[in-house]
């Protein structure tokens, strides 16, 4: 750390920083890659939610043209892609 700090004049760069803190960039990254983790998983909640609530206001015959539905399945869809993208990279 004092070796961080003696080549910076002001505060060493965030990125350095917490790479040092972490004890190196793996740990860095694992730490990364499960809060993307955990963010992406909580969005794919959100938006399943939301897209059973907005299914159940709807009549039956409605569902197919809702651009809210569509938005928020599309949402859920992105959400599990990423989220097993990170979970199969983590693997």
């Amino acid at each position: 750390m004092d070796d961080l700090e003696r080549r910076h004049d002001d505060a060493p760069p965030r990125g350095v920083l917490r790479t040092a803190l972490l004890d190196g960039a793996d740990r860095h990254a694992t730490l990364a890659r499960a809060a993307a983790l955990r963010l992406h998983g909580r969005l794919a909640a959100e938006a399943r939610q939301g897209a059973a609530r907005r299914r159940r206001t709807l009549p039956a015959d409605r569902t197919a043209g809702d651009a809210w539905l569509s938005r928020l399945t599309a949402a859920l869809a992105h959400h599990r892609y990423a989220a097993s993208l990170l979970f199969l990279a983590g693997a």
